[in-house]
């Protein structure tokens, strides 16, 4: 469910773009308040109303402005002047320089009349906004069957790990379409380079994939290396499961049980799995100590260190060598264990000191017991 309303969120937002007059819009633009006026884009025709520039002729115009440096640097030095030859070298500015209208050209994606900064929240391009304005074609079935395209990427990102950390979590540094396609110079990544854009981010687990013997494999039969285990648009969080040969798991899609590559996966799985249950014993342990009312900071401790281990156990599953992850997720289940024994230890103090409590209250009652044999023995006065 929460996956299908992240793909409504993204496929049927409502461009309030279009119902705004272009009047009423204008007065929030950012051209507007650098000084520009209707004719500053637009043609005057005979009957004195103002004339559409023609699609083809869109980005060009824009250029004018956006691609002169000395013009910029009086309205706003921050913003880049090579957006238009950027747009020259995507598919969308190919296609469009060849004359084909179809494709997108700026006003598609900033608006024409209501054009804000990109960091203003309310830009169709910005970070919480953008698959929604790249959906709106992609997306779309009838559109991108006339290039041949499917609609799918806008509704299979939407059920991602990256869209929920944007959608549900507010975090805007999530990766979306520009991320990994760009903005103006928008291209697919080729075979060879989808692993320079997921480095992007993933840095640890890409370095440790360049120094392992897989690269090779892999740029030998063009395969695009993150993306055989990951896939693309709808990036799902890894899990333990991944590492296997049952079916489902991903090491299964190139390899069987036989010869050397099935032991190391089955040993690998094994180790996670064994890492895996001793964090969660642990836990267990040190949550029914914490519910009792014991202080089990230590045991804490050595659990965090013990999850610390078992990411960096995952990372090291990159790295395709078993020595080295070995020894990290050995050292997860030391530090679990030391948690769990703290947590059972914790257990153990409490269970003496009921006891102790047990043993003091039937002190204190055969006191009071004896007290009233002696009372009851005293004399009437």
């Amino acid at each position: 469910m929460k996956r299908l309303v992240l793909a409504a969120f993204v496929l049927l937002a409502v461009d309030t773009r279009a119902q705004t007059p272009p009047e009423t819009a204008f007065e929030d633009d950012v051209h507007a308040a650098a000084g520009l006026t209707c004719a500053s884009c637009h043609k005057t025709e005979a009957a004195g109303a103002y004339a559409a520039p023609a699609r083809t002729s869109i980005a060009p115009l824009c250029a004018s402005c956006h691609s002169d440096a000395a013009y910029m640097r009086t309205v706003d030095p921050q913003v880049r002047v090579d957006q238009y030859l950027q747009y020259q070298t995507s598919t969308h500015g190919k296609r469009m320089a060849a004359g084909d209208a179809r494709v997108a050209t700026c006003s598609d994606c900033h608006g024409a009349h209501g054009v804000r900064r990109v960091r203003d929240a309310r830009s169709p391009v910005a970070p919480a906004n953008v698959v929604t304005t790249c959906g709106r074609c992609h997306g779309d079935p009838a559109r991108m069957a006339a290039f041949g395209r499917q609609a799918t990427h806008p509704a299979e990102w939407a059920a991602s790990v990256h869209a929920a950390a944007l959608i549900k979590r507010g975090d805007t540094s999530a990766p979306t379409c520009v991320s990994c396609h760009g903005s103006h110079g928008a291209t697919p990544p080729g075979v060879t380079s989808v692993a320079n854009v997921c480095a992007q981010c993933h840095l640890r687990e890409a370095e440790l994939f360049r120094a392992s013997p897989k690269r090779e494999i892999f740029d030998a039969i063009g395969q695009a290396e993150c993306l055989v285990c990951h896939g693309n648009h709808r990036i799902e969080s890894p899990a333990d499961q991944w590492v296997g040969l049952e079916k489902g798991a991903v090491c299964e899609q190139c390899h069987d049980a036989a010869g050397d590559s099935g032991a190391a996966i089955r040993d690998i799985r094994q180790k996670l799995d064994t890492l895996q249950d001793a964090t969660s014993t642990a836990d267990a342990r040190l949550t029914r100590a914490e519910h009792a009312g014991m202080l089990v900071e230590d045991g804490r401790l050595a659990l965090q260190l013990a999850r610390e281990h078992q990411v960096q156990s995952r990372a090291l599953v990159h790295a395709f060598a078993p020595a080295p992850f070995a020894k990290t997720a050995a050292d997860g289940v030391a530090a679990a264990r030391r948690a769990r024994e703290a947590g059972e230890a914790a257990m153990r103090e409490l269970q003496l000191r009921r006891q102790g409590l047990g043993v003091a209250t039937l002190l204190v009652l055969a006191f009071l017991a004896t007290l009233w044999v002696k009372i009851r023995r005293l004399p009437p006065a």
